[in-house]
């Protein structure tokens, strides 16, 4: 079983830009809010996981040891897609806080350290997802999510800011859309190993519920995503995100809750 709450801390600390700098009471509850959206994440990834292995031990000969299905016996690794899902969400979920640090107040300061640990995950990102497909795009949404974060130190440089949002909002929302998408195909994967192995029907319904809740949390990132979008290229112009941010930051929490719920239930389906 993957450590959770390890692997959430690791996550948060490292992604998180919202959480040591000051700011309106309703941005400080957004940027709590998509701490535990990525905490859920790890837990749907996680529940995902265990039906994942289960499904690719059966491709395995017993008798034998394969290199590339070591993640199958290693008790606390992430299978690959795992690690993309993880990885590429939490990166798009962040450069949403540096839009919504931009619509809370209109500035985009952040500590060099948080600069530094950005710089770092995504460093590190690069060397999980190498390969093409959805690591690309695990990348490329790092990447621009870095860019964005590093220009917030060149206050000045406004224009440069609304440009890389401009060009890089496209490369999150696809990158949103894929993992939308594949819940379908995790779904298929969880009944397949339920069939295979006799597990628990029941469970695998709990987990459906999950996956839905996933994706609406999913939808009001994206959703997220664009109206921020909006709000930085009008700039001084545009009307407060504070209302956006609280009413989103609701939703989330809501999403987040039912996705603990249905993550207790799930804890040792084999």
């Amino acid at each position: 079983m993957v450590d959770i709450r390890r692997w959430a801390t690791l996550l948060v600390c490292i992604l998180a830009i919202g959480c040591t700098v000051p700011g309106s009471a309703a941005f400080q509850d957004y940027a709590e809010s998509y701490d535990a959206a990525r905490e859920a994440s790890l837990q749907v990834v996680d529940a995902y996981n265990q039906y994942d292995k289960m499904s690719r031990r059966r491709q395995t000969d017993p008798a034998t040891f394969d290199p590339d299905f070591a993640d199958v016996y290693a008790p606390t690794a992430l299978s690959p897609i795992s690690l993309t899902i993880t990885e590429g969400f939490a990166a798009a979920t962040t450069f949403n806080e540096v839009l919504a640090r931009y619509a809370d107040n209109d500035t985009l300061r952040l500590q060099k350290d948080e600069i530094e640990r950005l710089n770092a995950a995504s460093a590190n990102t690069a060397t999980l997802v190498a390969g093409p497909g959805a690591g690309g795009q695990v990348r490329a949404v790092i990447g621009a999510t870095q860019v964005l974060a590093n220009l917030s130190q060149a206050r000045a440089d406004r224009d440069a800011f609304v440009r890389n949002v401009r060009e890089n909002t496209a490369t999150v929302d696809a990158f949103l859309k894929i993992i939308r998408d594949d819940t379908a195909d995790m779904y298929q994967t969880a009944r397949l190993a339920t069939a295979l192995s006799g597990g628990s029907v029941e469970k695998l319904e709990t987990f459906r519920g999950m996956l839905a809740t996933w994706v609406l949390l999913i939808d009001q990132t994206r959703k997220d995503l664009d109206i921020l979008r909006l709000r930085v290229e009008a700039g001084a112009d545009g009307q407060s995100g504070l209302s956006l941010l609280s009413e989103s930051a609701v939703r989330i929490d809501r999403h987040v809750t039912d996705i603990d719920a249905a993550y207790t239930a799930l804890v040792g389906v084999f």
